[in-house]
């Protein structure tokens, strides 16, 4: 298992290979890819961002296209799973890349403020 320090080094277009993020985890339970994969296209479709924290977690954040929903979905939905630290979080990157949400990357700098970087423009 990679330390989130070591993942968070790592440069924002490194997400665009989500073999880059495979853990020793991710066999365990060969249904549970499929299932990361479908969730993270059917959150890319729902949201209208995937961000990847400076923190190396993700968040899918509501904006004006789904106004509405905000008042079901609640503004943001936020994750404790790191992509490449928790199992399978490798195939629920594929389904952000791979669902018509834009995808960012935060990174922290040196003086502490954090840079935002698109990976991915959206598709919808």
């Amino acid at each position: 298992m990679r330390f989130y320090s070591e993942l968070n080094a790592l440069p924002p277009e490194a997400f665009l290979k989500p073999e880059n993020f495979v853990t020793e985890y991710d066999q365990r339970d060969p249904k549970r890819a499929e299932e990361q994969y479908r969730e993270g296209l059917r959150l890319s479709a729902a949201y209208d961002r995937i961000v990847i924290r400076a923190g190396g977690t993700w968040a899918a954040e509501c904006g004006p296209l789904h106004a509405e929903a905000n008042v079901y979905m609640g503004k943001c939905a936020y994750s404790y799973e790191g992509i490449g630290y928790h199992g399978n979080t490798a195939d629920l990157l594929r389904g952000f890349l791979d669902g018509p949400a834009p995808v960012d990357v935060e990174r922290r700098q040196e003086d502490y403020s954090v840079t935002t970087t698109r990976i991915k423009e959206a598709t919808k």
